[in-house]
């Protein structure tokens, strides 16, 4: 298995990953994406600059039978090692543990500056449905 930057030549196989796993509104166009290959793409996880300097760290995801391996760990470290900035990432209270080794801090929805927010805002994740929780955390 090997982990680098995704091209255009990867789109495809990218939104199978994710429809694969239920995910069907991402725009894999949209920023610059790591993934995680055996042949096909077993994980994957995107970066969105919404500011100079200000990531949104969006679409973590390794293929459920793959799970444990250690993917995540790498398409995110090498993520983190190939853009700069400081990050800004939406997720599950399961999660939180893992953001945390990379460096990731939970903070407050109404600190995050205004780009992120607004990004945030248009998928929906600032205001998730009721019984749904998300934290926000940042690195860097």
């Amino acid at each position: 298995m090997f982990v680098t930057r995704a091209t255009r030549h990867d789109h495809d196989d990218l939104k199978g990953l994710l429809e694969a796993q239920g995910w069907s509104d991402s725009d894999v166009t949209q920023g610059k994406s790591w993934i995680a290959r055996d042949g096909k793409i077993v994980g994957m996880v995107r970066l969105i600059e919404v500011a100079p300097q200000t990531v949104v760290v969006d679409d973590v995801l390794v293929r459920e039978d793959r799970r444990g391996e250690g993917i995540g760990r790498r398409v995110i470290e090498a993520a983190m090692m190939g853009l700069g900035g400081t990050l800004y990432l939406c997720c599950h209270p399961e999660h939180i543990a893992f953001y945390e080794k990379f460096g990731f801090t939970e903070i407050p929805a109404d600190t995050l500056l205004e780009p992120v927010s607004n990004y945030f805002d248009e998928s929906g994740d600032l205001t998730p449905p009721e019984g749904h929780v998300h934290h926000f955390m940042t690195a860097r």
